[in-house]
C-alpha cells in the first residue's frame, strides 16, 4: 500500500500498521513536507525497518509505483480528499480514505460515481462503523431484539479548539468546517449507521467561540420512522480531553456505545 500524507494522524495509524507486517506493507509514500516525511521515517527506524521512498507528487507516485500497489491510504487535509481519492481509484487502487469523506455533497456523489465506474473498493475510515461493537449493535437493532427505536442521543467532547490553533484544521477553505465536521463526523456516521434509515427533518446550531470554524454544535433530527435524534458536540475543553457517548432508546431496552465503537452496553 501507499500512504498519501505523512502528518500526525498518518503517523498514529502507521504504528498500528507496522505491527501487522504479515498482512500489510507500506511500499511508498506521498508527502510534500520534508519534515513530516522525516518524522514518518523515524517510526520505521524505531521498528527496525527501512523507510519507504517518498514521491511528493501523487501523479508521479501513481505512475512510478501504481502497478506495484494494491491500495492507498489517504490521510491529507480535507480539501484534498476528493482529488486524491479520485486519482487513486482511477489508477486502479482500492482506497482507505480518512474522514470526513469529502468537503460537500456534490463531491461525495461524484466520488461514489468514480468508485462505481472503476469497480474499486472505497472505504471511509470511520473506526466506529468498522468496530465489532458497532457492528454487533447494528445487528441487534436490525433484528428487533430491542424493539422499535424511539430516540438516539449522541454527544462528543474534546479539547479540539486549543489543540488545533494555528493548524489547517481551523482554516475553513481547507478544513471545510470545525469540530462538528472533524471529530463530529464520527458521531454523525455512527448514529446514521445505528439508525439504518434516512433523516427526513434536521435542524442545527453552531457556535464558533471566536474561532474561524465551529467549536460547539447541536443538531436535532427526525428519522423516516419517526424516531428522534439529538447530536451534541463540545470542542472547547482543556487539552487532551476527549470522549463520547451514544445511547439508543428502544421499546424493549437501551443500547449504549461510543462514536468510535469504544464500548457496547445493553
Amino acid at each position: 500500500m501507499a500512504f498519501v500524507g505523512c502528518g500526525g494522524m498518518a503517523r498514529h495509524h502507521l504504528r498500528r500498521i507496522l505491527a501487522q507486517q504479515d498482512t500489510t506493507t507500506v511500499h511508498a509514500v506521498c508527502e510534500p513536507s520534508p519534515h513530516a516525511y522525516e518524522e514518518f521515517c523515524a517510526i520505521f527506524e524505531e521498528a527496525g525497518l527501512a523507510p519507504p521512498p517518498n514521491e511528493p507528487s501523487l501523479e508521479k507516485l501513481l505512475a512510478r509505483f501504481g502497478p506495484e500497489l494494491d491500495a492507498a491510504f489517504i490521510i491529507t487535509p480535507h480539501v484534498y480528499h476528493f482529488p486524491h481519492a479520485v486519482a487513486c481509484l482511477e489508477a486502479g487502487l482500492d482506497v482507505l480514505l480518512e474522514k470526513p469523506m469529502v468537503m460537500n455533497g456534490q463531491e461525495a456523489e461524484e466520488l461514489i460515481r468514480v468508485r462505481d465506474r472503476t469497480g474499486r473498493l472505497l472505504v471511509v475510515s470511520f473506526n466506529g462503523s468498522l468496530s465489532p461493537q458497532v457492528r454487533t449493535a447494528v445487528r441487534m437493532l436490525r433484528s428487533g431484539e430491542l424493539g422499535e427505536i424511539l430516540n438516539i442521543h449522541a454527544v462528543a467532547w474534546q479539547g479540539w479548539k486549543v489543540g488545533t490553533i494555528g493548524t489547517w484544521r481551523q482554516i475553513p477553505k481547507i478544513a471545510g468546517g470545525g469540530f462538528l465536521f472533524d471529530t463530529g463526523a464520527h458521531m454523525l456516521n455512527t448514529v446514521a449507521d445505528l439508525a439504518g434509515e434516512d433523516f427526513v427533518e434536521v435542524a442545527a446550531w453552531l457556535d464558533n467561540r471566536g474561532a474561524p470554524v465551529d467549536i460547539l454544535g447541536a443538531a436535532i433530527g427526525r428519522l423516516r420512522s419517526g424516531a428522534l435524534v439529538t447530536l451534541s458536540g463540545c470542542g472547547d475543553l482543556p487539552p487532551k480531553t476527549i470522549g463520547s457517548d451514544v445511547k439508543v432508546f428502544c421499546t424493549q431496552g437501551i443500547l449504549e456505545t461510543g462514536i468510535w465503537g469504544e464500548k457496547l452496553l445493553v
